[in-house]
């Protein structure tokens, strides 16, 4: 249990990173996508969003294949994340109803 406990808590930590979770919200939407595409979509350096998409590989929540000279990212598990997706959204929508 711990080590499922430690996985889960290193997933809701990475998810923080804001760019992070814009890059999973973007390939949940796109399917796969290189890294030159996601970086030109969010508006970041091709640099940092590879830095990010191997923290994520790292992490189990994607996964590459090679296309010639250049890697097309894609969810790991696009089922799964989008569902976490949605349940945040509805907490967050859930939790401003409450403060409101």
């Amino acid at each position: 249990m711990e080590e499922e406990s430690y996985r889960e808590s290193r997933l809701c930590r990475l998810l923080g990173n804001p760019l992070a979770f814009a890059v999973v919200q973007l390939l949940a939407e796109s399917g796969e996508l290189t890294v030159s595409e996601i970086a030109r979509a969010l508006g970041r350096s091709v640099q940092r969003v590879s830095t990010v998409l191997g923290t994520l590989r790292v992490a189990e929540v994607v996964r590459y294949n090679t296309d010639g000279r250049r890697n097309r990212y894609r969810l790991k598990h696009p089922r799964e994340i989008k569902g976490l997706i949605t349940a945040l959204s509805r907490f967050v929508k859930a939790a401003a109803i409450v403060r409101g």
